[in-house]
């Protein structure tokens, strides 16, 4: 038999074990598609709209009254309660009736039309930072409307040239543009990088488990092709395989759920080709590190929560302890996530994000020698609990 023919039957081998494994099916095609259609569902409403707020007011003059109609008229909050106690106000605000509140103190009206310093308090539930975004940009909105028109009221009343009192009262103007959420919505913040995060989970279940499995019929006895040209073809299928579900993800759900997505297609191929490669290789390591083809879907199951809060866009990467910092980035997930939110949501290009770039070669470079080591040094993972092909006798 000649090379040619030899590494085509490899290959078909190689597929056999993909496309003839049902759990393995079961991940590639439902896991992708499943998750495609239902993680985005809770967000469909996209953007917040009108959150309800209480408002303690222990002022009660016609000012104080004049401010809580203007916070009740901005888009992005209405006053659902006037509770007479702060007791009474922190319940309401514990018990998800409202999502914001404000203080209006005793003397407010005194205190403004005397010139003294006033504060007005605002709080609101932070579990969900659009909604208390638009808590506090609605009582913002509100206390510096109020503000702008008492000091307007005040220079009129010395006499102030009314033609020149806007440009006194408030010289500059400031209008805020989101630049990478446009819509300011869920979709646009969570989507892009949980679909990376299900690329690459589902990765690390597939290739963990085929590689677990093929190692266990090895150790069997069973005919296998060459070790070392099988685990080449298992990298190239999950790499081209991911590749697909990449133009997939990236491509048709991004314009069915309306992400902006701005990376050029040379761009996008070479940072995801790296990043499956690399995701690729720590699968294969994990494979041959466990025993059981289970075990790799439970550590996905166990690691996705501690991935999302260390990958920089559900919480500051900077606010994490330098060292869970610098372990996090052990797992490819992370330097891919930042690497694909800033070439694809930011239109950076490949040079601006070197450093995820070097990190994924770096990871190649260590899950692939540790793989090779491994490879090389089998180390038995005790009693084998794969079932013998149909037929065959153990």
């Amino acid at each position: 038999m000649n090379r040619p023919q030899s590494l085509w039957q490899i290959w078909q081998t190689e597929l056999a074990h993909i496309f003839t494994d049902r759990a393995v099916l079961l991940v590639l095609a439902g896991g992708i598609l499943f998750y495609a259609v239902l993680y985005p569902l809770p967000y469909q409403r996209n953007v917040p709209g009108e959150q309800a707020i209480a408002v303690l007011n222990q002022d009660h003059t016609a000012m104080a009254r004049h401010l809580v109609r203007m916070a009740d008229a901005t888009p992005q909050i209405r006053v659902a309660a006037h509770p007479t106690s702060m007791a009474e106000t922190e319940s309401l605000l514990a018990s998800g009736k409202v999502h914001g509140l404000m203080i209006i103190p005793a003397g407010f009206e005194r205190d403004v039309y005397l010139g003294r310093p006033t504060t007005l308090s605002f709080a609101g539930d932070a579990s969900y930072f659009l909604i208390y975004g638009n808590v506090v940009e609605g009582l913002m909105s509100a206390a510096m409307t109020l503000s702008v028109e008492s000091q307007i009221n005040m220079s009129l009343l010395q006499g102030e040239n009314p033609a020149r009192i806007s440009g006194q009262v408030m010289p500059m103007r400031l209008i805020t543009k989101p630049a990478f959420n446009p819509t300011g919505g869920y979709i646009n913040y969570i989507v892009p990088a949980v679909f990376v995060l299900i690329l690459h989970q589902t990765l690390l279940i597939a290739a963990g488990s085929i590689t677990i499995k093929d190692r266990g019929r090895r150790r069997r006895g069973f005919p296998a092709p060459p070790l070392g040209l099988a685990l080449l073809l298992r990298l190239f299928n999950f790499v081209a395989i991911y590749l697909l579900f990449a133009m997939l993800y990236f491509g048709f759900f991004f314009q069915l759920y309306g992400v902006p997505h701005v990376a050029s297609p040379s761009s996008l191929l070479v940072f995801s080709s790296l990043f499956f490669l690399t995701s690729a290789l720590f699968a294969l390591w994990l494979g041959y590190l466990l025993s059981r083809p289970e075990l790799p879907t439970v550590i996905v199951l166990l690691s996705s929560l501690p991935i999302v809060f260390t990958a920089g866009f559900a919480w500051p990467a900077d606010n994490l302890p330098r060292w869970l910092d610098y372990l996090s980035m052990l797992i490819p997930a992370k330097a891919g996530i930042q690497g694909f939110l800033a070439i694809n949501q930011m239109g950076a290009p490949l040079d601006a994000i070197w450093r995820e770039i070097a990190v994924l070669f770096g990871l190649c470079l260590l899950y692939g020698g540790w793989l090779a080591y491994l490879v090389t040094h089998e180390i038995s993972p005790g009693p084998s609990s794969y079932p013998a092909p149909a037929g065959v006798s153990t």
